[in-house]
């Protein structure tokens, strides 16, 4: 059952703007959760949904979604039970090859993840693995890059909802699996920095099994009318704690009968 909202529209709106302008100028803000003792969980995912309506009327253009906090580490950190959700755009897809411009950046920190592409239209309530396993057409390793437009990582769900769920940008593998051909519980993953080993995890860190959490989105976006649609990416979770980038900084990520993904900082 949905929260019933502890701010106004009008505030809705004005916490959205400020978002907004810290993106677009890389000047962070404080936490909003110290200054709306009053916001929500449901306060924050309709903020988000209009700084999405903003993003859109500059042309942006609906690729997916993003899941976070789906480790039990990163739930008691933020003091919550269950993931949260944001919206990934057009503008946030990072090419292989690409290299990284930090200046834009507020807070980078890299995280290794499976994504979903979806091959049919998907909706809540009562989604279960099978169902989701059977809408899925492609699987692929990916980087997410998440961003936040506060002064630090010190924050609570709360802001990091209203705040796209930190979505930045993202990098997808160029060599796609049929689903059925990829053991999204037991794969496998091996990060490095730099040329030094960064960490090693398997899928099952992510809620058990990625389509877990893919699960949790898909019955989540029925709360609020939603769903997702064919060609929709979804960002399923990352395998390991996420690192914090800067410039220079180079990445590899090995995952399980893929070839390797690099993204670079400059």
């Amino acid at each position: 059952m949905l929260q019933k909202p502890g701010l106004t529209e009008e505030q809705h709106r004005l916490i959205a703007d400020q978002l907004y302008e810290a993106e677009k100028t890389n000047r962070p803000i404080a936490k909003l959760t110290e200054t709306y003792r009053e916001i929500n969980q449901e306060d924050a995912y309709l903020i988000q949904k209009i700084g999405l309506e903003r993003r859109l009327r500059d042309g942006e253009v609906l690729v997916g979604r993003k899941i976070g906090l789906t480790s039990r580490g990163m739930m008691e950190m933020l003091h919550c039970d269950s993931p949260d959700y944001g919206y990934l755009l057009s503008g946030g897809m990072v090419l292989q090859g690409e290299v990284c411009d930090t200046s834009s950046l507020n807070i980078p920190l890299l995280e290794g993840e499976i994504a979903f592409i979806m091959g049919e239209d998907i909706r809540g309530p009562g989604v279960t693995p099978a169902m989701i396993l059977n809408a899925t057409e492609w699987v692929v390793p990916c980087f997410e890059l998440c961003d936040g437009r506060y002064e630090d990582w010190k924050v609570t769900v709360v802001d990091t909802i209203s705040d796209d769920a930190g979505a930045s940008k993202f990098m997808l593998g160029s060599t796609p699996k049929r689903v059925n051909e990829v053991d999204l519980r037991c794969i496998g993953m091996v990060m490095e920095k730099n040329g030094r080993f960064l960490g090693s995890a398997a899928g099952a860190e992510v809620m058990g099994s990625p389509v877990n959490s893919v699960v949790w989105l898909v019955n989540k976006l029925a709360e609020y009318g939603d769903g997702l649609r064919r060609g929709d990416v979804v960002l399923s979770g990352a395998f390991m704690k996420a690192d914090a980038a800067a410039a220079g900084d180079h990445y590899t990520m090995q995952v399980d009968g893929f070839p390797p993904l690099t993204f670079s900082f400059k």
